[in-house]
């Protein structure tokens, strides 16, 4: 399908790079010439396969189409955090800001085959590694910081966002139903951005990285403090085209 489509995009710009051409020579009254065709039918092909390379790089320097690695970085995260909730298998989430742009790539080879590396639009990377507990992602967070020019990381699992989840509904007199994946993806996301701010704002300057754990699990006193944080944050705009958010249970905040 991948291939086709690529051929269907060459083609449309061959042919209106051949239009150009002819109605230029038919506006000039210039005759057509054979190296000019063959020089065209290069620039064309060029021109194809340097869209195709941006496309590749756009995911793993973050520079290019956006909205699209927006839309796949979510969808991703909510897939890995419904198969973790269904089958009831761990996943870590480490959200890491580096001193200089890394390729996703980069961090990939300090993590398994079956880990994922993904951009977030707020600015940082997001390692997600299936089927890891808290401690055993340690030696590779650990690997990862002192390779890698990382400033800061904060880690986080399923466990810790369904119970941050939890305590918000019951905090709010609602009653505590199932967490949905994109609710958690949600509060995911608030909270990381909530803790780098929060980091930004007290860490005292350092070259040597840390690794922060969201916060505490099972302590009520962090949760109620965690829910007044979120509270003063701003919500994050849902960018999942022509999907409904019927379920969605986050308090207004």
């Amino acid at each position: 399908m991948r291939t086709i489509h690529y051929s269907i995009r060459f083609a449309t710009v061959l042919v209106l790079t051949l239009l150009f051409y002819l109605g230029v020579t038919f506006l000039f009254h210039q005759a057509v010439q054979l190296p000019a065709l063959i020089t065209l039918l290069f620039i064309a092909l060029c021109a194809e396969r340097l869209w195709v390379l941006l496309e590749w790089i756009g995911p793993v320097v973050g520079t290019m189409n956006k909205k699209k690695q927006e839309q796949e970085q979510k969808q991703i995260v909510e897939y890995l955090m419904e198969c973790s909730m269904r089958y009831g298998s761990p996943l870590v989430i480490a959200a890491m800001r580096c001193k200089k742009r890394v390729s996703l790539h980069v961090v990939w080879r300090f993590l398994r085959k079956s880990d994922i590396v993904v951009r977030s639009t707020a600015g940082y990377l997001l390692a997600l590694m299936p089927f890891t507990t808290l401690e055993q992602s340690t030696i590779a967070l650990n690997r990862i910081t002192s390779r890698l020019p990382i400033k800061e990381m904060v880690v986080a699992d399923v466990n810790m966002l369904q119970a941050l989840m939890d305590a918000q509904k019951t905090h709010d007199n609602g009653e505590v139903t199932a967490n949905t994946p994109r609710e958690l993806r949600r509060m995911c996301f608030q909270a990381l951005d909530v803790k780098f701010a929060a980091i930004k704002s007290s860490r005292e300057k350092t070259d040597n990285p840390v690794i922060y754990t969201l916060f505490e699990p099972g302590t009520s006193e962090a949760q109620l403090d965690w829910l007044e944080a979120l509270r003063y944050s701003e919500p994050e705009v849902d960018a999942l085209p022509g999907v409904k958010d019927e379920n969605s249970t986050i308090a207004p905040l």
